[in-house]
């Protein structure tokens, strides 16, 4: 047995001896590849598409030689494919970023990889495959170890076949896009080996399956499931927590899910080997608890982007406890204690790896730390956007590894500690958005914008900076910069940012020994004098000196700016002649002082982008040369004169502004090749007719807007191309002529004309046709179908009559806007989906409202006020929830105000109704339109009271205002901002005519979007005005007059501090005017007539200029100045503090209590105060009985002899 054992262990040695110089013999050989794979790999080449040659390699026979091939040394077989970028990964990152070079799929691959018998070893992620189905082929691979499939723009279902692939240790998947859908997850329990799975950003299908399937896979250590719509239940302790095959796990990413609540104790339990754990962007709340300790290998840890309040313990505490955590993200959280500034038990040295700390956004308040000086490896602080206050603690400069460190954004003030400037290896300081001032050492890269530094920097404050590669110390505007001339500097930056900096001298001479400066910022920095000729020497993307007082060189001929800004300076005179060769890619020499003609530069001057608008350039403009080319020149607000030149053919402007200025005469016949991109040449004296020009001549779009152009529109030739053409605000008179159906206009605007005539089918090519504010007349064609790439159509205030064909509906239409004329006949239902912005106003249209219009999904604008329109509001409206305007005014709508206006409604921002016969009862769903800014339903017939609830809408609300007088039941809001709603509406098309101040007011563009305004005049309302409308602080204008109104006018009336418009006249209200109605600084109309007001008028403030006594006609208990009743008391009554609605109940409740005590006191009082004496004072008793006897004697005997007295006179009289 023992010589069988040794013969065993002799061949064994043999064997391993041999394979070892074969191996040494082959890594000395070349190795060529097996014929049938070299074809398998071609076959797959075929089936990519490479655009950028990165398999150009792939050619000739060896195989293994091509790119991102590895062969076999041995046996030449294919064992590894990698057709990807192999980009640089962080460490603390899930995702690889991709570079834009890709291969791209030109269908599906080539499943010739099957030949590939021996690869093991298959990278997918550098291909682009166009939307396809991850292959179900490479589940036949199966001894695949190692397979990668990210960011391979791969969609549909992940093919269950992968589960074949049982030797697989690496299954990476992830994408960004969660374009991979997993239906059944199951298979992954087959993947014993599996030591490293991502399936970032993929949707599973069952995901309560998901942990317990991967808590079956024991070799697993790198697992990243971020952004795959996880939720609480699938990390449930009998998933998850409770699995014993997880121990090895060192890498969990469970970032952007949506969990949400703490996070459990037991959750992470049986994860003793983690070292990476990211939570970030979920929704996890409370405390971050301190049981993380547990981890006792946790090197990073990041729970940004969640809704942390507080640190169990402390932040102190936290760190010192995990001594092997190296980073610590909580960035984006809620947590808002002060961190204590000292520790008791800090004292000595700390054994802590920390590196990175990151808390910004956050709430912290108090000073920063002076602990931190205890954790002597980091290396980054990131402590911006908190409130920390008080100086920078010096022991930062203990800190010697420190290469970042953020503190801007806070309320730091002091001094800057010079103990920074000992951090030799910092890279980053950003300091900006404090209190600082003093001055302090400066590093690699520093940020000190925008704080209050008061102090006089020299070159000794850099003498030992040599690393300093980025300076930013804008807005500092108490910074003053002093250095010698001769100062050479010894780092060589990269930004220069000084602006308004106090340099009060020419451009700093160190400056020319940057040479590697891209970026120079030297704005507001109190410069003057001539540019210096060195500036030629140096090559920079952007240098800015504007807003100061800088006049301009005779520069070199090889001066060469990427961009230039020279804006807001002291340059006078004329430009100069440039030299031929100057290059600049931007040039600003705006508001300056430029004065003279411009030169006839030579023809190879390069300008991309040339701005001398705002100066006082005249003359007229030069025959520049056939080659000069610019790509954009601005010369408008100047006072450029003549007519325009006849340039030649091969000049190319792109964009050319001359707007705002003084050119005259008729446009020219410009040459055919003439090429401008966009010209502007709107605001002048242009006049005469509109040339023929040639029909190759190319604009991308010409503004000829307010001119003085006349004539008809010629009929161009049918080459000629605009994309766009501005001819609003001119004389264009006669026919529009029936334009070529080659004729190309994306955008044509010919408003504001006298054009007459019937509408031809015209510009079937363009998108945006404006025709409004013409003399157009007869109807509109029945075939307007034709014109179906039209998007926008504005045919507005014309003559146009007829009625609405229904090829409008054909015509894919966006906004249509027809108000302003004679149209008449119903509307037709046919309306399609893409309708968003609907105008029919102010004509003779009839009938009800199309059912069509409620499926409209888009629909943000309806304007149908001012027709005929009659009956119901049709049911099919509410499924229209988006519209921000709905005007129904000026018709004979009926029947009751739907209640379906509720909260699926809440983008709606103005709801007119005016002048309808509505009736019934306001409905209190309309209190669910919390951000309406405009409701009117004047003029109708409704009854009943007014909803108290109309008060909560906060569309009408000051919230600042409102949170000064505490608790207020108001609908919430989380976005006031009306933008959010109104992104994609023109507000110079909207119009709303309302009624305010006594007149009607049409409300457009910015106005339209600031009024607020509530009217209900002109019902048969009844009951008392709710207290619950002075809570409407952000309310312009409110008219409840003609209505029968009672009760008292809101005592909180004041608290409507925006009102400058209102109407309570013609009611039944009754009381005083409150003396709070002083407060209304912005009131310009009242109107209280025609009621049953007492008392005083009010005195003091805005009410006293609103001197028209008809405001307070036809209240005859009313008194004051005025008015014809004069007030008993001269004094006027002082203006009161304005309670609030609930303080002034509370206060009318102690009122009446301490009314009715005081009554019954005096009661008892005086009762027995009298009578309580007649008891007890027998005497007192006596002579109070006896004189009331005879009191009561004498005046029954006066009575008495009264009475005969008149017997005898009427006897006397009778006889």
């Amino acid at each position: 047995m023992g010589r069988y054992c040794s013969q065993v262990f002799t061949l064994v040695t043999l064997l391993l001896i041999l394979d070892n110089s074969c191996v040494c013999f082959c890594n000395n050989s070349t190795s060529i590849c097996r014929e049938q794979e070299r074809e398998a790999l071609l076959q797959l080449r075929r089936s990519l598409v490479d655009p950028y040659g990165l398999l150009s390699s792939w050619e000739g026979k060896d195989c293994c030689r091509w790119k991102g091939v590895i062969c076999d040394k041995v046996y030449g077989h294919v064992i590894n494919l990698q057709l990807s970028h192999q980009p640089a990964k962080d460490e603390t990152s899930t995702y690889f970023h991709m570079g834009s070079k890709l291969l791209l799929a030109g269908g599906e691959l080539n499943s010739s990889l099957l030949h590939l018998k021996y690869l093991n070893h298959l990278d997918l992620s550098g291909i682009d495959s166009n939307h396809g189905r991850i292959p179900e082929f490479i589940g036949s691979i199966k001894q695949l170890r190692y397979l990668n499939l990210s960011f391979a723009n791969f969609h549909g279902m992940v093919p269950q076949q992968l589960g074949n692939l049982t030797k697989l240790e690496v299954l990476d998947l992830g994408n960004e896009d969660e374009n991979l859908v997993m239906d059944d997850i199951l298979w992954f329990s087959h993947l014993q080996s599996l030591k490293y799975l991502d399936m970032s950003g993929s949707m599973i299908a069952k995901e309560r399956v998901l942990m317990q399937v991967i808590s079956m896979l024991p070799a697993l250590s790198h697992l990243s499931l971020s952004g795959c719509g996880l939720h609480n239940f699938h990390m449930s302790s009998n998933h998850f927590a409770n699995s014993t095959s997880l121990v090895h796990l060192q890498y969990l990413d469970l970032s952007s899910n949506l969990f949400e609540s703490p996070i459990s104790s037991t959750l992470f339990q049986n994860m003793t080997s983690l070292r990476h754990l990211d939570l970030s962007q979920n929704s996890f709340n409370s405390s971050i608890p301190m049981w993380f300790d547990k981890f006792t290998s946790l090197a990073h840890l990041n729970l940004e982007e969640n809704a942390f309040d507080s640190i169990e313990g402390g932040l102190f505490s936290f760190l010192k406890s995990m001594r092997y955590l190296k980073s610590l993200h909580l960035c984006y959280n809620q947590i808002g204690e002060e961190i204590l500034t000292t520790q008791r038990n800090s004292s000595g040295l700390i054994e802590s790896s920390l590196e990175s700390l990151e808390i910004c956004s956050n709430h912290l308040k108090g000073a920063l730390p002076d602990w931190l000086e205890h954790f002597t490896n980091l290396k980054s602080i990131m402590l911006f956007n908190n409130f920390f206050s008080g100086p920078i603690p010096s022991v930062i400069g203990s800190l010697s590894n420190l290469e970042t460190l953020y503190l801007s954004d806070n309320g730091l003030n002091g001094t800057i500690p010079l103990s920074i400037g000992r951090l030799s290896s910092l890279s980053l300081l950003d300091l900006s958005n404090n209190q600082l001032g003093g001055g302090g050492g400066i590093f690699l890269k520093v940020l000190l914008y925008n704080n209050h530094l008061e102090c006089v920097i020299t070159e000794i404050h850099f003498s030992n900076l040599s690393r300093l590669k980025e300076l930013w110390i804008d807005d500092n505007y108490n910074l003053s910069v002093k250095a010698k001339p001769s100062w050479i500097p010894p780092f060589q930056l990269v930004v220069i940012g000084m602006n308004s900096c106090k340099f009060g001298a020419k451009v700093p001479p160190w400056i020319q020994t940057q040479v590697n400066a891209t970026y120079i910022m030297l704005s507001n920095a109190s410069l003057f004098g001539p540019l210096p000729n060195w500036l030629a020497n140096l090559t920079f993307s952007l240098l800015d000196l504007s807003y100061n007082q800088i006049t301009l060189p005779k520069w070199s001929a090889n001066l060469t700016f990427s961009k230039l800004d020279l804006s807001y300076n002291n340059i006078t005179g004329p430009l100069p002649e440039w030299p031929a060769n100057l290059m600049f890619s931007e040039l600003d020499l705006s508001y300056n002082q430029i004065t003279g003609s411009l030169p006839k530069w030579p023809a190879n001057l390069t300008f991309s982008t040339l701005v001398l608008s705002y100066n006082n350039i005249t003359g007229p403009l030069p025959e520049w040369s056939a080659n000069l080319m610019f790509s954009d020149l601005y010369l408008s607000y100047n006072q450029i004169i003549g007519p325009l030149p006849e340039w030649s053919a091969n000049l190319m402007f792109s964009d050319l502004y001359l707007s705002y200025n003084q050119i005259i005469g008729p446009l020219p016949e410009w040459s055919a090749n003439l090429t401008f991109s966009e010209l502007d040449l709107s605001y002048n004296n242009i006049t005469g007719p509109l040339p023929e020009w040639s029909a190759n001549l190319t604009f991308s779009m010409l503004d000829l807007s307010y001119n003085q152009i006349i004539g008809p529109l010629p009929e161009w030739s049918a080459n000629l191309t605009f994309s766009g053409l501005n001819l609003s605000y001119n004389r264009i008179t006669e026919t529009l002529p029936k334009l070529s159906t080659n004729l190309t206009f994306s955008w044509l605007d010919l408003s504001y004309n006298k054009i007459t005539g019937p509408l031809p089918n015209m510009c079937t090519n363009c998108s945006y046709l404006d025709l409004s504010h013409n003399l157009i007349s007869g109807s509109l064609p029945t075939d307007t179908g034709i014109m179906y790439q039209v998007r926008t159509l504005y045919l507005n205030d014309n003559l146009i009559d007829g009625t609405l064909p229904s090829s409008l509906c054909d015509m894919e239409l966006i906004d249509l806007n027809l108000a302003n004329n004679s149209l008449s006949g119903s509307i037709p239902d046919c309306w399609k989906d893409s309708l968003s912005f609907l105008t029919l106003s102010f004509n003779k249209l009839s009938g009800v409202i199309p059912s069509s219009l409620g499926s409209l999904p888009h629909l943000t604008t309806l304007h149908l006020n001012g027709n005929r329109l009659n009956g119901e509001l049709p049911q099919a409206l509410d499924y229209c929830t988006g519209p921000i305007i709905l005007d129904l005014g000026e018709n004979n709508f009926s029947g009751s105000i739907p209640t379906w206006f509720d909260e699926s409604f809440n983008s709606m921002l103005i709801l007119r109704l005016r002048e309808n016969r509505f009736v019934g009862n306001i409905p209190p769903q309309l209190c669910s339109l919390s951000r309406l800014k405009i409701l009117d339903m004047a003029v109708n017939n409704l009854t009943g009271m007014i909803p108290h609830c109309l008060g909560n809408m906060s569309g009408m609300i000051n919230l600042n205002q409102i949170n000064s007088f505490g608790s207020v039941a108001i609908t919430p809001i989380e976005d006031i901002n009306p933008l959010s709603f109104e992104a994609d509406i023109d507000w110079g098309q909207e119009h709303v005519v309302e009624i305010m101040k006594g007149r009607y007011n049409e409300y457009t563009r910015i106005v339209l979007q600031l009024v607020v305004n509530l009217d209900l005049s002109s019902n048969f309302l009844n009951g008392s005005i709710p207290e619950e409308l002075s809570f409407l602080s952000e309310l312009h204008g409110l008219n409840l007059s003609h209505n029968h109104l009672s009760g008292n006018i809101p005592i909180g009336i004041g608290n409507m501090t925006s009102l400058e418009s209102l109407d309570l006249s013609n009611n039944h209200l009754s009381g005083t005017i409150p003396q709070s109605i002083s407060a209304l600084t912005s009131l310009a109309h009242l109107n209280l007539s025609q009621n049953d007001l007492m008392g005083q008028i009010p005195k003091g403030n805005q009410i006293q200029t609103l001197d028209d006594p008809s405001i307070y006609a036809g209240n005859p208990l009313l008194c004051g100045d005025l008015l014809r009743n004069k007030c008993l008391s001269a004094k006027a009554p002082q203006p009161q503090k304005i309670p609030h609605p609930e303080d002034t109940h509370e206060e009318d409740k102690l009122d009446r209590t301490l009314f009715y005590a005081v009554v019954m006191l005096g009661f008892t009082i005086g009762f027995w105060g009298f009578f309580g004496v007649l008891q007890f004072k027998k005497d007192w008793r006596r002579a109070y009985f006896s004189f009331a006897d005879q009191v009561a004697h004498k005046a029954y005997v006066a009575i008495v002899v009264k009475v005969a007295k008149l017997k005898r006179l009427r006897l006397s009289r009778s006889v």
